[in-house]
């Protein structure tokens, strides 16, 4: 399945909570968790204060002391671990992920070769080598959680 909907959206406005705190989306939870990566919790909270998705990215790029190397040995795991909170308390969103089956899932972003596969959703559809595809590390990630909450349930 190539999405570019709900089931990926980091940005989607659903309330979750990690740890007692609450993010209005998987991407405030992603970027709260970049800047704590690097101990900045000034921007944590400034990540906390926006509900705006591209503000919040915008704020984690601005981290103190931030260094790739040491966001790229987590990203993932937090990613997976901000969905796993987003599909694991929302039970439309659980029922929705759990209903993908075994598919493929795969964040049909144009100009995202490393969360997303670098192509739209009606050009992937037409391809028939997904070596050329991106990473798709969002994708993998919600195949990830969709896994862990099939065994929660069983």
């Amino acid at each position: 399945m190539v999405s570019g909907n709900l089931y990926s959206q980091q940005g989607r406005d659903v309330r979750a909570s990690w740890q007692r705190i609450y993010f209005n989306c998987a991407e405030q939870f992603m970027m709260y968790c970049k800047a704590g990566r690097f101990h900045d919790s000034e921007t944590q909270n400034l990540v906390l204060a926006t509900r705006d998705p591209k503000e919040q990215k915008r704020l984690a790029r601005l981290t103190k002391g931030f260094q790739s190397a040491g966001w790229d040995e987590i990203k993932s795991n937090v990613v997976v671990a901000g969905n796993m909170a987003k599909f694991g308390q929302n039970k439309e969103l659980k029922d929705l992920l759990l209903g993908t089956g075994n598919r493929l899932l795969a964040e049909a972003a144009s100009l995202d070769r490393v969360w997303g596969i670098g192509f739209t959703a009606k050009e992937a559809e037409a391809m028939a080598n997904r070596e050329r595809w991106g990473e798709n590390r969002l994708g993998m990630a919600l195949v990830e959680v969709r896994k862990r909450l099939r065994e929660e349930t069983c």
